[in-house]
């Protein structure tokens, strides 16, 4: 491991405010939990796609293939998506540093009448009770630009599968993670890969730029090549990446992306070969999918 304490006590602090405020405001676009409860999801069709390409389920019933399984949701923050599954008849234990995270997940479990286990641990370290015990590993947006070792991280997400268990990871494209601002000036404030660390003080978040959370975090950059390398060094065989150029959600919550008439928010930046034309996309996700051998 090669952040600091202070780095990584930081980033704790922002995690424990932002899963006391994250869902408590009807304005929250990330967080609706009266939805979960009422027994629907906060999953994204990728989400949902890449579950059901891992778990070898029909897509219109994404998450038929879980039911059954053993499940550990890594860096579950509140956990959403866990009781989705553990509704759907999977075993699901939700893995997080925050105390207040998993407190979090466990009310809200209750509330839509689902049982999840939830372990409080450093993603970087799981506990042995841990290992070998799941079919599917599942990590979502957002997760991997905390770690500062993703080859040790991808070691411990190895270590939790059985043989023949799955990763399935939909994450922030790097390419959309460098971009910090699109007008009117192109500002790339954030490196590529390689696991280079970035610190910055400020207040708000993703689910509320207004929000007073004020936080000292450091997030680290991974490449595709860093993810699928890892995955392969950890010894799992990768069986699927796909870039996507479209997002149904705005997972940042600033002007980044911009959103079409239909409803999808996309990257575009510059114009077309020819003067008028309108930019291409670029990719804002990736879904990889790995199998431990």
């Amino acid at each position: 491991m090669t952040d600091t304490s202070d780095e990584l006590a930081g980033n704790l602090d922002f995690w424990e405010q932002a899963a006391a405020s994250h869902g408590t405001k009807e304005s929250d676009p990330h967080y609706r939990f009266d939805v979960v409860v009422a027994g629907g999801s906060l999953m994204t069709r990728m989400e949902e796609r890449a579950v059901a390409d891992a778990t070898g389920s029909p897509r219109d019933d994404p998450l038929a293939g879980v039911r059954g399984r053993d499940v550990l949701y890594l860096q579950s923050h509140l956990g959403a998506d866990g009781v989705v599954m553990a509704r759907a008849g999977a075993r699901v234990t939700c893995a997080d540093f925050s105390p207040t995270a998993l407190r979090r997940v466990r009310e809200l479990a209750e509330a839509a009448g689902v049982d999840v286990e939830t372990v409080e641990t450093d993603s970087r370290a799981l506990p042995e009770s841990l290992h070998g015990r799941f079919d599917l590993v599942y990590v979502t947006v957002g997760a991997i630009c905390w770690i500062d070792d993703l080859g040790l991280w991808m070691r411990q997400v190895a270590l939790a599968l059985r043989a023949g268990g799955r990763l399935v990871m939909v994450e922030i494209h790097p390419a959309y993670q460098m971009v910090e601002k699109r007008v009117p000036d192109l500002v790339v404030d954030f490196p590529y890969g390689g696991g280079t660390g970035l610190t910055e003080t400020g207040t708000g978040d993703y689910a509320d730029p207004e929000s007073t959370i004020t936080s000292t975090t450091t997030c680290y950059a991974h490449s595709v090549a860093d993810m699928v390398n890892g995955a392969i060094r950890a010894g799992m065989r990768v069986d699927r990446l796909e870039e996507h150029v479209v997002s149904e959600i705005n997972p940042r919550g600033d002007d980044v992306l911009q959103q079409g008439e239909d409803g999808l928010w996309r990257l575009l930046v510059g114009r077309g070969k020819d003067e008028g034309d309108a930019p291409e996309p670029m990719p804002v996700y990736l879904t990889l999918i790995a199998t431990r051998t």
